[in-house]
């Protein structure tokens, strides 16, 4: 347990006494009130305890440290020690100084800090300095005057805010040691315990949709507002009336839990309260989040483009395919806009590092705060900042390590024939990296010809083959914990390795052009238009059109799926331009296919979803290692609907031979280009 400067001193004066000391001798000698010494005193027999020590406290006589002679030296070094290791660690000094303010708030004079952290005023006064920005992101004031002292200042909610704060900001921190014990010296342990024992009995729904922080910082939330409830102190009461909020019925149902448990009468202000706390906690990311938290969709959407608008132009556009950051960068703005709202102040502990470490993100994600406060008037803190540089970071390392990898790794299994044991590692393997993207072949010992080693990266045997001069992983024949973890290394460190060459740069260009021809080919080759109903619905358009893509009736489905899940995501539909665009990565299809589909008439769809849409333009692209070529390739096809009005307007007409025409002159272009650049 963290021994704060107060402590020590306590435990100091107690070793030293030769007598029983009551709290006033003990208090009167450290210039600290008995109110004081009488709430260290639990902490303080919870330390002697890992000392093999007990703090006996007897009415009329005082306490004393009782326990061998040797076991008090061992407590007395450990102190001297933390008392040297706070004087020369500024950080931790200044949190700890941090937590004496908010655990007293009477106002005390400049030398009581300083005689309690055995450091000059002056180094005091410096310190009060450097944390006064914490506190008023918290919105408390250090007042410092003289003839009256030093203390906090502030509303009950703006305590409870820092409190927070403090508390989840150090268990995840160095600065101080054993810091999820020291959080006990802020708040009621058995409170905090029982707290979670009611959230766990509660089965709310909304609470599995919490991240682990935000489901702790709710727990301290919660632990603190009792505390603070049952000493008599509550938040003031807000003019604005919550019970309409999404959310609410959850606010509620905690606080009535909170009031048959701990005995306590909640009043609106705190049900509000936890209300505004459970509104402006992180969410997981899940569809079902998005549903929960009352997210608009239309409106995040809107900031989301903007945002990926002001990054740089390729990063962009790659951005836009990727729905994982878009759901959850969705997922994080609903809170992070209604935190904002509120004036509700939340830490980063990363900041720094994401500053030092990746200026070119933060800044960038500067710019696309400012989008924010355009469409909203709301202004991020450095702290959300932080978080959209994380969101968008990891998106960029994505896209890049996909870039930089991964070709297909080419594994051959050995055994004496080929048969019988290989068969055996060949299921073993295929079961362990079934998501892994390899090929394993198996070989009889005789087969290990020129050949097989030119066209294969490694190989896995059960018996030595040192003979051969290949690059092999030796293996138990049945595949241990041991096997997996040496071949996955393997794997990975041959993904990322230029593959194998047997052709020269000349013959590898002609496969990447004959590449490239094939997949223009078969796009202009299976274009086709649809005819379809004016009464069709979204969700039967979508059907109709996989259906036609795909082979099978369960490719259809999973087409049909992964397009309306890129609708949940993000509209697809332009009524603006008459067009729905639907487009998707999907493991329904092999190859990239474009089909259009429209009323004979050139009329609108009369569905209510389909409002104003005469058209669709769907495109679906597969899951494999062209990605990039393919999203490239697709999108100019989406960029030609903007950039050609001829070209919408043969789309929308259903002129199916213009259309194609068309679509002949945007990968011509695209082709020349990609030539030029091998």
């Amino acid at each position: 347990m963290e021994l704060t400067p107060r402590i020590r001193q306590i435990i100091l004066y107690l070793l030293n006494a030769e007598q029983p000391a009551t709290d006033s001798e003990v208090a009167d000698a450290l210039g600290v009130s008995k109110r004081t010494i009488l709430r260290e005193a639990d902490y303080i027999a919870g330390i002697l305890q890992g000392y093999d020590l007990t703090l006996v406290r007897k009415k009329g006589e005082g306490s004393q440290i009782e326990g061998t002679a040797e076991n008090k030296a061992k407590l007395l070094e450990a102190v001297k020690a933390h008392s040297d290791q706070i004087v020369s660690d500024k950080e931790k000094r200044r949190e700890l100084l941090k937590l004496e303010l908010l655990r007293n708030r009477e106002p005390q004079k400049l030398f009581y800090y300083s005689d309690m952290f055995g450091v000059s005023e002056a180094t005091i006064s410096n310190d009060l300095e450097a944390i006064s920005d914490w506190a008023s992101e918290c919105h408390l004031d250090i007042i410092r005057k003289p003839g009256y002292g030093i203390a906090l200042s502030g509303n009950e909610k703006s305590y409870r805010t820092a409190m927070q704060r403090f508390v989840t900001e150090n268990m995840k921190s160095e600065k101080l040691k054993n810091a999820d014990d020291n959080i006990y010296l802020l708040m009621n342990e058995e409170i905090l315990v029982d707290v979670e024992k009611v959230l766990e009995r509660l089965q709310e729904p909304y609470l599995h949709l919490l991240t682990n922080d935000a489901y702790v910082g709710l727990l301290v939330h919660l632990a603190v507002a009792v505390e603070r409830i049952k000493q008599g102190e509550l938040v003031s009461m807000e003019t604005y009336d919550a019970r309409f909020d999404n959310g609410y019925d959850t606010a509620k149902n905690i606080a009535k839990a909170l009031e048959e448990e701990f005995d306590i009468d909640i009043p609106e202000s705190e049900v509000n309260n936890i209300l505004l706390h459970i509104k402006g906690a992180k969410l997981n990311y899940s569809s079902d989040a998005i549903r929960e938290s009352g997210i608009q969709t239309e409106e995040l959407m809107g900031i989301i483009n903007g945002m990926i608008d002001v990054m740089d132009p390729d990063f962009a556009r790659e951005l836009r395919y990727e729905e994982d950051f878009i759901r959850g960068l969705m997922v994080h703005l609903e809170p992070a806009l209604y935190r904002m709202k509120n004036d509700m102040a939340i830490s980063n502990p990363l900041l720094s590092e994401i500053k030092s470490e990746y200026p070119d993100i933060y800044a960038d994600c500067q710019r696309a705060a400012k989008v924010i406060t355009d469409k909203t008037g709301l202004v991020p803190g450095d702290a959300e900042v932080g978080y959209l540089a994380m969101h968008f970071g990891a998106a960029r390392e994505k896209i890049d390590s996909r870039k930089r990898k991964k070709r297909t790794v080419t594994i051959g299994v050995i055994c004496a024939s080929g048969f019988g044991v290989a068969q055996l590692m060949m299921a073993k393997l295929k079961s362990h990296f079934a998501d892994w993207d390899i090929v394993l072949k198996a070989y009889g010992i005789d087969e290990i010809n020129g050949h097989v080693v030119s066209r294969t990266d490694f190989f896995i045997s059960s018996i030595g083959v040192d003979d051969l001069g290949v690059d092999y992983c030796l293996v138990n024949p049945l595949i241990t914990q041991r096997d997996i973890l040496q071949i996955s290394v393997k794997i990975d460190e041959y993904a990322s390795m230029p593959a194998k060459q047997e052709n020269n740069d000349f013959t590898r260009q002609l496969d990447e052009i004959n590449n490239i021809i094939n997949r223009i080919k078969g796009i202009i080759r299976r274009y086709h238009h649809l005819v379809v109903s004016e009464d069709m619905t979204l969700e039967s358009l979508i059907r109709i059109l996989s259906a036609d893509i795909t082979d099978t009736s369960k490719a259809a489905a999973v087409l049909t799926a992964d397009i309306m899940a890129r609708e949940q995501v993000m509209s697809q539909l332009f009524p603006e331009l008459g067009l729905a665009l639907f487009h998707c990565r999907s493991k329904a299809v092999k190859e990239c296919q474009i089909v259009t589909a429209g009323i004979e008439a050139g009329s609108s769809f009369t569905d209510e979803k389909l409002s104003g849409i005469r058209a669709a333009l769907c495109m679906a692209m597969p899951v494999d290692d062209n990605r990039q070529q393919n999203a490239e390739m697709l999108g100019r096809v989406s960029s030609a609907i903007i950039e050609d009005s001829d070209f919408l307007d043969a789309i929308k007409s259903g002129n199916e031979e213009m259309v194609q025409d068309k679509l002949q002159e945007i990968l011509k272009a695209y082709f020349s280009e990609q030539l030029g650049s091998l």
